[in-house]
């Protein structure tokens, strides 16, 4: 019993960790091998299903299966969501968007920048006039304009430049000696390449001294801002589930439309028993009917246990869902299952490499369990994303010519009663693509 036992455990631990593109892949390969396996008939997907829609214990009348469409009109609201969740994470057009929605600016025009970044290449630059972009993104001229206006003052500096050069240009504005510097960069470039020095300072009227220190500060200019913020993120990124909300009500679906209903073959099953059946081709089938069935099981195990955890990780979250990353709250993996009645590791495998569409973005479903204590002044504690999300207000309000240090960002934080280490600012710093207060000092204004 202990033999014939541990494989199906381990197959269902194994599975149940599988993203929805990895269990597909798995389903596509078991397919192939396995004769007893088949897609499921109509009337046997509808009783697997109500199987997994009674777990969720609240979807009852809303799914007839897992990636089939839900029988109400609520199935255009799951549609457009996950229809609008773009694969690949784009952190350079993410950051934008964040500044533009911390700024408080309409939305119409919030949209417009949005759209325009989405426009610029890997360097950050404009990847195309901005008449062409305007048409191809339906944007009236003047608010393209606009919008590109704002785009060029947000961080990194240079983003919506039409060149490298315009780029650190635009990095120089406040800096006293920008007449000298648009000098350098518009004329004298080559010059410079080629080490020609005493030429340039010749024609600048400037010493050669001068023109090395103009040189060292223009090394912190960059032609191509958004090189760094350029995601790296794997690509055909999908949901694996999908959570939104009706008239206060949550609802959560499974992301798997493209994943095939499998059944055990009753065939090749009467096949295995019969015993006027060849032995070895019986035994044969016996194994590949016991395999079937096991995936089968195991794949349905997947699917409720990730519904049921779905569904109170965001009976949790629910301010996520209406107000954003500032509302996460601190979520440890051994609430979720304790309410469940789980294991905090079947917990932390149904999450793993999973992700959740929202009306927010598709997101990492670990990071709606970041765990976290109360330090004595928040009972609620603080998720890292809110915390993240403080950082950027507070830089987006800080006095431009006095940039707050990451020491300062820790105090003012501290202030808001939220404990912090720097290097943990620094990196939710970096994460946002929110430079070094060095970096971020606009020279020129008045000490």
């Amino acid at each position: 019993m202990e033999q014939r036992l541990l494989p199906q455990m381990l197959q269902s631990i194994e599975i149940l960790q599988l993203a929805t593109a990895d269990l597909l892949q798995l389903v596509s390969q078991q397919m192939e091998t396995n004769e007893a396996l088949e897609l499921a008939p109509v009337a046997e997907t509808a009783e697997l299903s109500a199987q997994i829609v009674d777990a969720t214990a609240r979807a009852a009348d809303e799914w007839d299966s897992p990636g089939v469409r839900p029988v109400t009109e609520d199935v255009d609201g799951k549609r457009a969501l996950l229809e609008s969740q773009a694969a690949p994470v784009d952190e350079l057009v993410h950051a934008v968007r964040m500044q533009a929605s911390l700024r408080g600016l309409p939305q119409s025009l919030c949209d417009a920048i949005g759209a325009i970044a989405e426009h610029l290449d890997e360097r950050g630059l404009l990847a195309a006039p901005l008449d062409e972009i305007a048409q191809s993104a339906a944007l009236p001229t003047d608010v393209a304009q606009r919008a590109l206006a704002e785009l060029k003052t947000m961080d990194p500096r240079g983003l919506g430049a039409s060149s490298g050069v315009e780029a650190m240009l635009l990095q120089a504005e406040g800096d006293p000696d920008y007449a000298a510097i648009e000098q350098l960069l518009t004329q004298h470039l080559a010059k410079l390449a080629d080490n020609k020095w005493p030429e340039v300072a010749r024609a600048m009227q400037i010493s050669v001294d001068d023109v090395a220190a103009l040189v060292e500060r223009m090394k912190q200019l960059t032609p191509a801002p958004g090189s760094s913020l350029r995601s790296q993120a794997e690509p055909g990124l999908v949901a694996d589930v999908a959570v939104w909300t009706v008239d206060g009500e949550l609802h959560v679906a499974l992301a798997d439309e493209g994943l095939p209903q499998i059944a055990v073959s009753e065939l090749y099953a009467q096949m295995s028993k019969d015993a006027s059946v060849d032995k070895e081709v019986r035994d044969r089938l016996r194994s590949q009917v016991r395999e079937a069935r096991d995936l089968v099981d195991a794949i349905a195990q997947r699917q409720r246990t990730l519904l049921r955890v779905t569904r109170s990780v965001f009976e949790r979250q629910r301010e996520f869902l209406e107000r954003g990353r500032a509302a996460l709250r601190p979520l440890r993996m051994s609430d979720v299952a304790d309410e469940l009645s789980l294991h905090a590791s079947t917990i932390s495998r149904a999450i793993a490499g999973k992700h959740v569409a929202t009306a927010f973005g598709t997101m990492p479903l670990r990071e709606f369990c970041a765990g976290g204590s109360s330090d004595g002044r928040d009972s609620a504690g603080h998720a890292r994303t809110a915390v993240a999300e403080r950082i950027a207000s507070l830089v987006e309000s800080e006095d431009k010519s006095r940039p707050l240090s990451d020491d300062t960002l820790v105090e003012r934080l501290r202030e808001q009663g939220i404990e912090i280490a720097r290097r943990t600012v620094a990196k939710l710093r970096e994460e946002l693509g929110i430079l070094s207060s060095y970096r971020r000092r606009q020279h020129g204004a008045k000490d």
